[in-house]
């Protein structure tokens, strides 16, 4: 299941002993996480949704960003 903190709140992952991503992660089913839903430290949310999510952020170089410098010098030979 698809699961990320509550505004304000963090949560430490059992097995990894890290704290869990603002933006959420996939977690196995178990006593453990579904006792934080239960609590309201964590909301389910679907994976899928999460995706679309972050495909939407687009990328914001612009053409004049992408150019190369050259290091010619001008003289041909």
């Amino acid at each position: 299941m698809f699961v990320k903190p509550t505004a304000g709140r963090t949560v430490r992952d059992p097995v990894k002993s890290t704290l869990l991503p603002e933006e959420g992660t996939e977690v196995p089913e178990s006593t453990f996480w579904n006792r934080r839903l239960r609590d309201g430290d964590v909301v389910k949310t679907d994976a899928a949704q999460q995706t679309k999510a972050a495909s939407k952020v687009t990328d914001t170089t612009t053409d004049s960003d992408k150019t190369t410098a050259t290091t010619d010098t001008g003289s041909a030979r």
